[in-house]
């Protein structure tokens, strides 16, 4: 099918874009920690009966023991330590400013791929590249406020936390694409990747004694709800599409295209609060949808 890897990575920006809304709600309610703690085992629940569905099995026991290996290594890096990095730098910062650095994902990804995947972008693609992440810049820094930080940290550990978190997505990212070149279908792998970082994420949350806290974070029906609705959207819909992309097209443009995801936020935002887009916005999404265009026509 032509384009089916960049209409997977644009349908993972839309899911991430409204999956970052709801995390962005469910987080400010209980926390960065007890968020990634309980959407990744959400996810895994989703992503397990979905591959029932289609598959026979709640586990791919058909993955080979690299593949596992890789794609639970992938969700260490990208689950545990990039989105724990990620959520703490959303929640300080707020969407916008948290987007804006995680913009810079792509960037890691052509840095890591080139070496490990020998996945050198052309300079077609290279302009595209450009122009997406350029232009999702100019939107977001164009909606930046000032803020004096939060009771997670300051503002400067926010863009700290925000610069590992995407490290830690690229690294995933190209993990993901490794093991996704030796066959395994990208449901599989998602469940590989996500069960994986569930297990060790309440692994950690038994050793630090945080089992009850998040436990009882379900209290909050309203909580519990934008959470639920952001793993349906992120790490179940999002995530397995950004894999179906890794499929047909090189990690750093899969990801450049996917780095649109906080203009859509923005644009939903607009509807649903009532957030007003300004001119300097609108230009700076048409930058990026023309770069999204010569992805696509490269």
């Amino acid at each position: 099918m032509r384009f089916a890897g960049e209409s997977a990575a644009l349908g993972t920006a839309l899911f991430w874009s409204v999956g970052s809304n709801f995390f962005a709600a469910a987080g400010r309610r209980m926390g960065s920690r007890v968020l990634n703690r309980l959407r990744i085992t959400t996810a895994a629940v989703f992503l397990s009966l979905a591959l029932l569905a289609t598959h026979g099995a709640v586990w791919p026991m058909w993955a080979t023991r690299p593949q596992v290996g890789l794609l639970a290594l992938s969700g260490l890096i990208g689950f545990v330590f990039g989105d724990t990095w990620y959520f703490r730098s959303l929640i300080i910062l707020g969407p916008g400013r948290a987007a804006l650095i995680a913009s810079l994902a792509p960037l890691f990804t052509v840095f890591i791929a080139w070496p490990v995947l020998h996945e050198l972008p052309g300079p077609l693609a290279a302009l595209g590249m450009a122009l997406t992440l350029g232009g999702v810049a100019w939107v977001v820094s164009a909606r930046a406020t000032a803020r004096t930080g939060h009771a997670e940290g300051s503002v400067a550990m926010g863009v700290f936390a925000g610069v590992l978190g995407a490290v830690g997505q690229a690294g995933g990212y190209v993990l993901s694409k490794m093991a996704i070149r030796s066959g395994i279908d990208p449901l599989s792998a998602t469940v590989i990747r996500v069960t994986s970082a569930m297990a060790a994420i309440w692994i950690l949350a038994t050793a630090e004694r945080a089992v009850p806290e998040t436990l009882g974070a379900l209290r909050d029906r309203r909580a519990t709800a934008f959470m639920a609705g952001g793993a349906f959207c992120g790490p179940f819909m999002g995530v397995t599409l950004s894999l179906v992309a890794l499929r047909y097209v090189q990690a750093g443009i899969a990801s450049s295209i996917t780095a649109i995801y906080p203009i859509f936020t923005m644009l939903i935002a607009s509807r649903v609060h009532g957030e007003r887009v300004t001119r300097r916005a609108l230009a700076g999404a048409l930058v990026a949808v023309a770069g999204v265009v010569v992805l696509f026509l490269r």
